[in-house]
Order: C-alpha cells, then structure tokens, then sequence
C-alpha cells in the first residue's frame, strides 16, 4: 500500500505524485476493508484526502474505476502464472496443476484484484484494455492446455472445453478456499494441499 493511502491529507491542499495511481490504491485498501460492493468514490477520495470529484476526473465513476483495477488484476496475474509456468521442466499436464497452485496463490496473494476481476456486472467488460488482458490470459491457460493435448492428455478431446474446465477447477477451489468452504470437506487447504486436488481430476503424464 502506497503512503498516499496511510496517511490522510487535507482536503483541497496539492496532490503530490500521480493521482491516478494513488486513487486505485486507495480503492484496493478500501476493497479489502469493505468489499467492492460497498466501496465508494466518495471513500476513495476521502483516504487520500482529495475531493470526491477527483475519481470520477480519472474514472468517470464506481464501474470505471473497478474496471482500470480489474485490468492491472489480469495483467498481474498473466505474469504471475508465466513466472510459475518459467520456473517447471515437467511433463504439460503435471505443469498444469501447479499452474493451478499459482492461480490461487495469486487470489490469495492480491483479493482485492481477484473480487473484481470475474464480477460482470461491477465492470464496463467492454473497455477494450480490460477485455485485451482477460483475452491474454485466457488465451495461455488454452496454449498450455493444447500443449498438454500435443503430448498425449486427452488428445481428442475439444480444447476450448477443457480450457474453460480447467479455468474453472482452479477458480472454482481459489473462491471456496477464499471463502472457508473447502475446510469443511477437505482437510488439506494448503497450495499443496490445492495441488493434490487437481491432480486427482486431471491425472498425470504417469497415469
């Protein structure tokens, strides 16, 4: 968290360094204090110490301002799951279940990108740099998957369909780990733990 978010300003004093990026950090401390349904610009700019017009000035309003944090969430998490992905030398498919690690690393590591980024109906889905990162994203977990049916793993098996399966296997445990359900039926709730589910659905290059 920046300081421009601990420490408060007069209201109405100079703005010193680029608003813009305090803004969103205001708003990601805000997101993780109460939830984006309950943000609002007015808090934003008051944790800041600016006027409550200055995030409607760079954001326009509450959907811009959690799309521009939606984005830097998929831009994040493309290079968090490319710099997990550079680090394995493993057969496709066993690099897909850590891949899955990653993914709900990055949820645990970044939750207040991780609520916005998959919440329609919070967004404008339709700005084009949101729309590019979620493209780019999607589009490496279906290169890796084609990759994983190159070497053999359910080789006729539709890619798009798999793709999309795999998305939400690892979404699915990111949000029911992040949410306290999955302890309750499932005792292991470490990124190992994570691990050993994915592989017991997605089998390996041994099995």
């Amino acid at each position: 968290m920046s300081s421009a978010v601990r420490k408060t300003r007069p209201v109405g004093t100079h703005f010193d360094g680029d608003l813009r990026r305090a803004l969103m950090d205001a708003a990601i401390a805000t997101l993780a204090d109460v939830g984006a349904d309950h943000l609002s610009l007015r808090e934003v700019a008051r944790r800041i110490g600016v006027s409550h017009a200055a995030p409607a000035h760079h954001f326009g309003d509450k959907a811009g301002l959690l799309t521009a944090i939606a984005t830097e969430g998929f831009e994040l998490f493309s290079a968090h799951l490319s710099a997990a992905g550079s680090a394995l030398d493993s057969a496709p498919v066993d690099e897909l279940a850590m891949l899955g690690r990653a993914y709900v690393q990055f949820a645990e590591t970044f939750p207040a990108h991780f609520e916005v980024m998959f919440r329609p109906s919070l967004i404008c889905v339709d700005d084009p740099a949101f729309a590019g990162a979620g493209d780019a994203a999607f589009e490496a977990l279906r290169r890796h998957i084609a990759r994983c049916q190159d070497s053999g793993w359910r080789a006729h098996a539709d890619n798009g369909a798999l793709t999309a399966a795999a998305w939400a296997l690892a979404h699915g445990i990111a949000v029911l780990r992040t949410q306290g359900s999955l302890g309750r039926h499932y005792a292991d709730v470490s990124l190992d733990g994570v691990v050993a589910i994915a592989r017991a659905l997605l089998g390996s290059a041994a099995s």
